[in-house]
């Protein structure tokens, strides 16, 4: 049995049916009459467990490829203002329910833990798939019935917290042996507010790596050791951001953004900004979920003061800068696909600027056939803060100083190709708790 909730009380559909079980009916028959699934949802969310949907939800078949499938559930997810997850739901009609489409919206909170929010999902999914369900031969061993709610009316809710979702995090990562030793740790403390007309962001971080090396050789100019010491190397970062966006419409939006930072690793004592931006959606903000392409526009005045004096003779400088970016996001039954391009430059001079185009993609080719691609490129032309005397062996090594550089990159690509049986309702959880460590058999 399924239970799916609904706002106004609880839908059950039940596949064994106590006025059906005396039936005489072939089991394989029955299942291979029914509604045939394709579920497509972003590994990393936490309702998406896919094993958990298949023994929750029975009475389908959950096909793994989409060609084979007679509804195509799409699920997209972007974050709430609470600090939850929206998750939406577009069914798909394939094959003989082409043409139909229906999109429903399951709303995890903050603090929801995953158990809780792939219940949820699965409570949205088989209500959904109910109606398709019905038009199969299974429709007359499946049935409906509903729990009144307990009160007429649910009272408005108060909130104390008036919309703000605070949130802190912290970690340490140690690694280490006889003869190298790693240290980081990172804090960061997080405010927001969102509601329709407004929209507040602001955060503040610590970041601190080190890496002990001890008993490292030393040599001179001939090659010739000449002793033993332990390099210690240090990185550091710190600083803050606001955000502050109010809404202008289905398309429209502006608001006011700021950082201060500190870097080690970019030379920088202290860099504050603060400037007003703007952005149009071309598609209305209601459809973000499945499609977005925005232009926005930002400038500010930038202080920088470094911690050594930089290539350009500078110590502390005051510059203007402008950036502009335009992003599309989509999650359409093809897969997803998110690329933004970024320009900005220094108006003091137009000629210091930074390109970034920053891609990702997973595209269903043809039947089993699946693309991802990840990454970036960078094109550099505006390192003020480079420091005069450059970078020490040790810290090129360990990459603990920016590099004099025109351009990077980064990239990764995979191509997976799946075959065989479509069918994909088993879940068989054995050994798959095996740790890396090895496995023992008696």
């Amino acid at each position: 049995m399924l239970r799916i909730a609904s706002c106004s009380g609880i839908l059950l559909v039940l596949l064994s049916h106590p006025a059906l079980a005396q039936r005489p009916a072939d089991s394989a028959t029955v299942q291979d009459s029914a509604l045939r699934v394709f579920f497509d949802c972003p590994g990393f969310a936490p309702a998406c467990d896919f094993d958990f949907l298949r023994t929750e939800i029975t009475w389908v078949n959950w096909v793994r490829d989409r060609e084979a499938a007679d509804v195509h559930a799409l699920i997209s997810t972007q974050q709430t203002g609470g600090g939850g997850t929206e998750y939406t739901l577009s069914l798909i009609g394939l094959r003989r329910f082409a043409g139909r489409a229906d999109t429903l919206r399951y709303y995890a909170s903050g603090t929801s833990t995953a158990d809780e929010a792939r219940h949820g999902l699965a409570h949205l999914l088989g209500l959904g798939l109910a109606s398709y369900a019905a038009t199969t031969p299974l429709a007359d061993r499946l049935s409906v019935t509903y729990e009144a709610p307990s009160a007429p009316g649910a009272a408005a809710t108060h909130d104390p917290w008036n919309a703000w979702v605070f949130t802190i995090n912290g970690g340490a990562f140690l690694n280490g042996q006889q003869q190298v030793h790693s240290t980081s740790i990172n804090l960061r403390l997080e405010a927001n507010r969102t509601t329709p007309a407004w929209k507040h962001d602001f955060a503040v971080f610590e970041n601190y790596s080190q890496d002990v090396f001890k008993d490292v050789p030393q040599f001179d100019t001939l090659g010739n050791q000449i002793g033993i010491v332990d390099v210690r190397s240090i990185s550091r970062a710190y600083g803050g951001s606001l955000l502050v966006v109010k809404s202008l419409g289905p398309h429209w939006s502006a608001g006011v953004q700021g950082s201060v930072n500190h870097s080690t690793f970019s030379n920088l004592d202290i860099a504050v900004s603060l400037g007003p931006a703007i952005e149009y959606d071309i598609f209305p903000y209601a459809q973000s979920t499945r499609r977005q392409l925005t232009l926005q526009y930002s400038i500010a005045p930038r202080y920088f003061n470094y911690i050594d004096t930089t290539i350009f003779g500078k110590t502390r400088e005051t510059l203007g800068q402008q950036n502009l970016t335009t992003a599309l996001s989509v999650t359409q039954p093809w897969g997803s696909a998110s690329v933004s391009l970024t320009a900005s430059q220094y108006l003091q001079d137009l000629h210091q600027n930074r390109l970034v185009l920053f891609g990702n993609f997973n595209l269903r080719l043809f039947k089993g056939l699946s693309l991802g691609v990840f990454g970036d490129v960078e094109r550099i032309h505006d390192q003020r803060a480079l420091p005069e005397m450059g970078a020490t062996p040790d810290e090129i090594l360990l990459r603990r100083r920016e590099l004099l550089t025109s351009y990077s990159y980064f990239t990764f690509i995979n191509l997976s190709y799946r075959f065989g049986s479509t069918l994909n309702n088993t879940v068989n959880p054995r050994f798959g708790g095996t740790g890396t460590g090895g496995m023992v058999m008696f």
